[in-house]
């Protein structure tokens, strides 16, 4: 059925469409009633059938009523049960077309209907053509709804020759409003697949702006964001914040000694080792700079980063590194530090502080994991 979408995109067409015709179609419940006011009041078929007109009022009235309450409900009830959200709109919205329905058909047969038929004909085509328009993002359901309001008054123009001229004025008018349902539909789809492309392709620039072209894990610039988002919010809660930095040891001599494509697979070995390693959602592994690693640890203790460093430190020692025909053996030096950020404080404290740690690590011989401050 969407068959030229992208992939992921029927399911967001289908919740798109829903909203759309929800928001689309709102002023037309209640012109049911304001229209048959007028009609009714100004032809006079009010003073001659005050019964008929209050009975058909007051039904259009409870379907404005009960749309009325499910408005307020909608976005409870949507979030609750999307399939019963779809039942009671859909319910609404055809009970009303309908009621009219009803009325204008019985304009075709009734007599004591003759004084309001021009105007229930003009308010009629009024109506369809605001709903075609309206409903026009499901095919199925304006079709259904013009289908409604227009075909029960062909039948039965149909049962009588002398309303055959008529109901045929009718039929040419409903495949009239198909023709334009066709149009409004397929601008409707062109303009959701347009945005949805834009969409798409706006993520992916932001996606690319913030990863690492090599690693293909977070780059500086979205770590240098990141950790002053996650500053702000760890002082808001008065959680740790950690930072793990990881330097890949005589990363230099591994350049050298086998070239430079050589160290881009360490670090993309690397950055899959440490990408492994985090543990929540808002874990952020970035690439900080040259063979240099950064993790980002929201709401975790000292002892609790330290732990996940070491694990690091540990992977990094059992695994070969393996590129061409070369299996090598890497170390890792990593500096842990965690704070409970502060307002008074800047987020550099923190790295200055896990830089720091990387020092320590290098001093105390490489491979291994040192905790440079840990302060609340």
């Amino acid at each position: 059925m969407h068959k030229n979408l992208p992939n992921g995109s029927t399911a967001q067409l289908a919740k798109q469409t829903d909203f759309d015709i929800y928001r689309r179609s709102l002023p037309i419940m209640p012109s049911y009633i304001v229209l048959w006011i007028a009609i009714a009041g100004l032809s006079k078929f009010y003073q001659a059938h005050p019964s008929l007109s209050l009975l058909i009022a007051g039904s259009l009235s409870a379907v404005v009523v009960a749309h009325l309450l499910f408005t307020l409900a909608s976005r409870w009830l949507l979030e609750a049960s999307p399939i019963t959200w779809r039942f009671f709109f859909y319910g609404f919205t055809f009970a009303g077309c309908t009621i009219w329905s009803g009325v204008f058909t019985l304009c075709f047969f009734e007599p004591e209907f003759d004084v309001i038929f021009l105007p229930m004909v003009l308010a009629t085509a009024g109506l369809t053509n605001a709903a075609l328009s309206s409903l026009a993002p499901s095919r199925w359901v304006a079709l259904s709804y013009v289908s409604i309001m227009i075909l029960p008054a062909v039948f039965v123009c149909f049962t009588s020759m002398e309303h055959v001229t008529l109901g045929m004025t009718v039929v040419a008018y409903w495949f009239y409003g198909l023709i334009i349902l066709q149009r409004f539909h397929g601008e409707y789809r062109s303009g959701f697949e347009k945005e949805n492309t834009f969409v798409q392709q706006h993520t992916e620039l932001q996606r690319q702006n913030r990863t690492d072209g090599l690693t293909h894990v977070m780059n500086r610039r979205f770590f240098d964001e990141a950790i002053v988002r996650e500053w702000q919010q760890g002082a808001d809660e008065g959680t740790w914040l950690a930072l793990l930095f990881i330097d890949i040891d005589f990363f230099k001599k591994i350049n050298d000694t086998y070239g430079h494509m050589a160290g881009d697979e360490c670090l993309i070995q690397a950055a899959a080792i440490i990408n492994g390693a985090v543990q929540s959602g808002r874990d952020i592994v970035s690439r900080y700079g040259g063979e240099e690693f950064a993790v980002l640890l929201p709401n975790t203790a000292p002892d609790m980063a330290e732990r996940i460093a070491e694990s690091i430190r540990r992977q990094f020692s059992l695994m070969d590194f393996c590129f061409d025909q070369h299996c090598i053996k890497v170390t890792a030096s990593i500096g842990v530090s965690a704070v409970v950020p502060n307002i008074n404080l800047e987020p550099s404290v923190l790295i200055d502080q896990a830089d720091q740690g990387v020092y320590l690590a290098k001093e105390a011989g490489r491979n291994n994991v040192k905790r440079f401050g840990a302060r609340r």
